[in-house]
């Protein structure tokens, strides 16, 4: 008979079988989307109502590998409910939430710290000729990244921080699990195509998804691009990583990833890259090696500032 008190067993298998399951979805749906896509774009050519003509104008933009995001978001949706099964999720994986004004101050200083050097940072590649302002630069422009903020600051880390490494914990050291848990977290953002590759619309076949996959492998031979965007990507979830263990919350990475989120959408939408500046400087805010080092500054000085918890009087 089975101790009472065994250990789990491990999810890391469970968790690998998952992404891989999504990833191979995600390329043979995506061909199935893109038809969808070019049929309802022939449907609504003509549609006189501004809904019609606002989903027309965002399908004609939509390049494949559009696509190919969307359907690996779809998989990861879908297969979430077999994989909560197969890992027997329990309540107590999750981070407690502490009280509701010390979260809110947490992530207050998380979101001011990542998004204020973020962008003190861009403004100083601005001002070095890495980047140049768009023409009629709108300043006011908030709306979209903050959505994209808030948005991605609260799913990823519920997902990354709090079931993936809860998971991980369950059945890990601490240390095995973080950099198992990073790691994870920095293959999945690094898992897209080039900047600028695309499959032209006639050119797209149901292998297409494939070829995304390969083109993905392949960035991982370019010595320059993985020094420059998979260490900082990894860099970010080990802060945030050591923000939910030092705190036992999720309202300071919340914070912190939200405002890199939001420093790097708004800073692209003003400006735009110059190129030849790889390991250092990269085409957006989230590339290089001095993002990098920003990064980790980030996380030290939100650590090192967060307030601490009032002292409990002796008895």
């Amino acid at each position: 008979m089975q101790a009472a008190n065994a250990s789990p067993p491990s999810a890391l298998p469970r968790l690998l079988l998952y992404l891989a399951a999504v990833m191979l979805g995600g390329a043979l749906l995506a061909p199935l989307l893109f038809d969808l896509g070019q049929w309802a774009k022939g449907w609504l050519t003509g549609t006189p109502s501004g809904l019609g003509q606002w989903l027309l104008a965002e399908i004609q933009r939509a390049h494949f590998s559009r696509y190919f995001n969307r359907a690996v978001l779809l998989c990861a949706i879908v297969f979430i409910l077999p994989l909560l099964r197969a890992v027997q999720l329990d309540r107590h994986l999750l981070p407690t939430w502490q009280p509701v004004g010390r979260g809110i101050a947490q992530w207050a200083l998380g979101f001011t710290l990542a998004a204020g050097l973020l962008l003190a940072l861009g403004f100083l590649f601005l001002k070095m000729g890495a980047y140049q302002l768009r023409p009629r630069p709108d300043w006011f422009k908030f709306g979209e990244p903050l959505t994209a903020a808030l948005g991605a600051g609260i799913v990823e880390e519920f997902f990354f921080r709090g079931l993936l490494l809860g998971l991980l914990l369950r059945s890990m050291s601490i240390p095995r699990a973080l950099w198992v848990g990073t790691f994870i977290f920095a293959i999945v953002h690094f898992m897209k195509p080039p900047e600028g590759w695309q499959i032209a619309d006639a050119d797209v076949t149901w292998t297409s998804g494939f070829l995304v996959l390969r083109q993905i492998a392949a960035g991982f031979g370019d010595v320059d691009f993985l020094l420059a965007e998979f260490a900082t990507l990894f860099a970010v979830g080990w802060v945030l990583a050591q923000a939910r263990l030092k705190t036992s919350a999720l309202w300071l990475g919340i914070g912190l990833h939200g405002g890199w989120v939001f420093g790097l959408k708004y800073f692209s939408a003003l400006t735009r890259s110059q190129p030849g500046w790889l390991p250092w400087i990269g085409s957006n805010l989230k590339i290089g090696l001095l993002p990098l080092l920003v990064v980790l500054l980030t996380g030290w000085l939100a650590l090192r500032c967060l307030p601490r918890p009032p002292c409990t009087p002796k008895e």
